[in-house]
């Protein structure tokens, strides 16, 4: 494990952890190297430790810790599941930052100049051979260590882009943006997978 890489993922993840939130848009690009094909999304998360409220084209997908509530909101349906923590690394980025401890190999590759900010990289690679990505890149900024871009190599040769922008950190998110009130929500079909 290289040291610089960890001191500087340690940093990054108490950075975020001393705010009690924040709000940030996001365009996500997604590379098929196969057909040399891409799409682009834009959304919005809403981040609280490992609450998070994740709102993509149609769908909203909220956790409160523990519940996930998919809605999807052209069939007015959501679907509510207790995930597990690891399928929750994909869709968090605390989360993904915090297992990079454990279930990666990391390497610092030194800064790189992005737009007119100075990042610190680091890749990450899976200490799990069937690991459905062979590498993950993280950018974070040099001064703040605030996360800003997030490369998923898939090994199927789809590379995901997340790239984070106008990012606030709010005072205190309330706990209520994590869940998909279903009771204030009565003509939405809900379906219970717990």
């Amino acid at each position: 494990m290289d040291p610089k890489a960890k001191a500087l993922l340690d940093k990054a993840i108490v950075a975020f952890e001393t705010k009690k939130g924040l709000s940030a848009d996001f365009v996500i690009k997604v590379e098929n190297s196969r057909n040399e094909k891409s799409e682009n999304f834009q959304g919005n998360v809403l981040l609280k430790g490992e609450k998070f409220k994740l709102s993509l084209a149609d769908v909203d997908t909220y956790f409160d810790g523990k519940t996930q509530y998919v809605l999807m909101k052209k069939e007015n349906e959501v679907t509510i599941s207790n995930p597990e923590k690891e399928d929750m690394k994909e869709i968090n980025p605390i989360l993904l930052m915090k297992s990079c401890k454990t279930d990666y190999k990391m390497r610092y590759l030194g800064e790189e100049k992005v737009g007119n900010k100075i990042m610190e990289k680091v890749e990450l690679y899976p200490n799990d051979l069937n690991s459905k990505y062979s590498i993950i890149t993280l950018l974070m900024t040099k001064d703040e260590l605030q996360l800003n871009t997030i490369i998923l190599k898939g090994k199927n040769g789809i590379i995901t882009h997340f790239q984070l922008s106008k990012i606030e950190y709010k005072k205190d998110l309330a706990d209520s943006l994590f869940v998909f009130n279903v009771a204030k929500n009565p003509n939405v079909e809900v379906v219970d997978l717990r």
